[in-house]
């Protein structure tokens, strides 16, 4: 079996003209790489870039930018103390 996320698989998978379900089935998407699929899709589109590589680097970029924001630190929610 081929693992869906080699360079292999990615460079050569076109997703252009498939619905979400199929696109997560084929690259067989984690779940919190569904989450930015949407998204994902939605900006190449816009770019017109349609191959795997492409949407999954959009994805992990995403996630990675979703997760610095969340764990991130906020100068608000330190305790001072003097």
């Amino acid at each position: 079996m081929e693992n869906k996320k080699s360079s292999a698989f990615l460079s050569n998978y076109l997703w252009k003209g498939k619905d979400r379900k199929q696109i997560i089935e084929e690259m067989e998407l984690e779940d919190y790489e569904q989450k930015y699929l949407d998204q994902a899709m939605k900006e190449l589109i816009q770019e017109e870039k349609y191959n795997g590589f492409e949407l999954d680097k959009r994805i992990m970029l995403l996630f990675e930018m979703n997760e610095e924001e969340d764990d991130g630190f906020d100068e608000n929610d330190a305790e001072y103390m003097g």
